[in-house]
């Protein structure tokens, strides 16, 4: 019977998968691009087989060689797929020293060998499916991870424009996470942009008064699409990614009365497991890429925490220029040297 799962590792796994699902997308790329894939795959089994070694409670002083864990693990597990394994890493080693680009197939191969090991030995060692292993665990944004695992539930039961739906709120999350402040006080969010535009504010430039303000509705256009552009671009999220999930997902909006709602047009009752896998993998990846703000919100809050609300009102300094009795450096450029 396998052990339990504690946080850390099933972090660990999800990050496998993070990884596995990484050279899925690059194996579809062009050449010589997708070879990435390669090492993707790689990465993702070596990772495997860390988190694996150490959960059979196996002592590694230090990582041994790719292929060594076989004969490592033997005792308490027979792994299986080495001939398999050792091929991944022939195409690795291939392409990492002697630059040498694998072929379609290769790749390809290398990829329904990563599926087949993970699929295989994740139940046997750590008593779940590999596919029920979630990526979610990684995200720090709280709203968008509750968010995926609730569009998750809609997609088990194979309601997929439902799900899609979920995913958009998830994303539309993401970006609020990192544009509002914690509190009001603490200022504006770096990326926030401005306050965004919305259909009632005066003066009115939706419906028939967009036809007497043209002008205008056209400069709000902009200002909301550059808004969302700015807010995804500074978080470091890919935008070509970001334009094509906005196509296939459904505009969702919120209601006065507290409702979401979206409007199940025919393009979006075809969306098929496919899409919802790869959109679901496009929002988490997000995340990750976004987290990279997390340090950026710590230092705000800090900042705020230490100014606020002082026993007596802060003095002004004024920049006075070197401190004085330093010397003075003579100024010089590349013409004064001719």
């Amino acid at each position: 019977m396998a052990r339990p799962l504690d946080p850390f590792t099933v972090q660990r796994l999800a990050y496998v998968r993070y990884l596995y699902r990484e050279g899925i997308e690059q194996s579809g790329q062009p050449a010589p691009l997708r070879s990435r894939a390669i090492t993707s795959f790689h990465d993702a089994v070596e990772n495997y087989l860390g988190v694996l070694t150490q959960h059979l409670g196996i002592d590694v002083a230090k990582a041994p060689e790719f292929i060594a864990y076989w004969a490592l693990v033997k005792e308490k597990f027979d792994l299986p797929k080495k001939d398999a394994m050792k091929r991944l890493n022939d195409a690795r080693v291939a392409l990492k020293h002697n630059g040498t680009f694998p072929s379609e197939h290769q790749i390809e191969q290398a990829h329904r060998a990563a599926e087949d090991f993970f699929t295989t030995v994740t139940p046997k060692v750590f008593g779940v499916d590999f596919d029920s292993i979630d990526m979610v665990d990684l995200l720090t944004q709280p709203e968008t991870a509750r968010l995926l695992r609730e569009a998750q539930t809609h997609a088990d039961v194979g309601d997929y424009s439902m799900a899609m739906a979920g995913l958009v709120l998830a994303f539309d999350a993401l970006l609020d996470y990192y544009s509002a402040s914690e509190r009001p006080t603490m200022g504006a969010s770096p990326f926030k942009f401005g306050t965004k535009v919305y259909p009632g504010d005066r003066p009115r430039i939706d419906g028939v008064n967009s036809q007497t303000s043209g002008r205008l509705k056209k400069f709000t256009d902009f200002a909301n699409a550059a808004q969302d552009a700015l807010r995804v671009i500074s978080l470091g999220i890919d935008y070509p990614s970001v334009a094509r999930f906005r196509v296939i997902t459904p505009p969702v909006y919120g209601y006065g009365d507290g409702s979401v709602r979206f409007v199940d047009l025919h393009s979006v009752q075809e969306l098929t497991a496919d899409d919802y896998d790869w959109a679901r993998h496009f929002v988490i990846e997000s995340g990750l890429r976004a987290s990279r703000a997390d340090e950026i919100r710590q230092l705000q809050e800090r900042s705020f925490q230490r100014n606020w609300n002082p026993q007596e009102p802060f003095g002004e300094r004024t920049w006075p220029g070197p401190v004085s009795g330093t010397p003075e450096v003579e100024e010089s450029t590349l013409w004064d040297e001719v």
